[in-house]
């Protein structure tokens, strides 16, 4: 797969040889998704509107509702954070009550190519 340009650090830091690994393109996209995916909206010090909503829904029923509520946080916050993605189609799988796993599918604007990433969230 052609990479995008941008280079950067991944969360969680990797070290190698005692330097942080820079990551690109396609890593570096995903782990921007999964960032604003798990960090919670208002809690960011000094840019409180970063992050997502996902979390005041994972203690709600694991139905239908939730899903719902999943994917229009999911849509808001990665449309507002990951510019350089356009996402095309997400698909929800609830192995049990407690799991709940998005697949997103995007394009990566810059090179024209589809990718996914596969998200667990956790409720209760």
């Amino acid at each position: 797969m052609a990479s995008v340009r941008t280079q950067g650090l991944v969360f969680p830091i990797e070290l190698l040889g005692g330097k942080h690994v820079i990551a690109d393109g396609d890593d570096l996209i995903k782990s921007s998704i999964q960032i604003i995916l798990s960090w919670p909206l208002w809690t960011r010090e000094y840019d409180d509107d970063f992050g997502s909503r996902v979390h005041e829904a994972l203690e709600d029923q694991n139905d239908e509702v939730l899903i719902t509520l999943i994917k229009k946080f999911v849509v808001d916050s990665i449309t507002k954070w990951e510019k350089r993605i356009e996402l095309k189609k997400m698909t929800f799988e609830r192995p049990n009550n407690e799991k709940l796993i998005v697949d997103l599918i995007y394009l990566i604007k810059d090179i024209n190519i589809e990718d996914t990433l596969r998200y667990t969230f956790y409720t209760n």
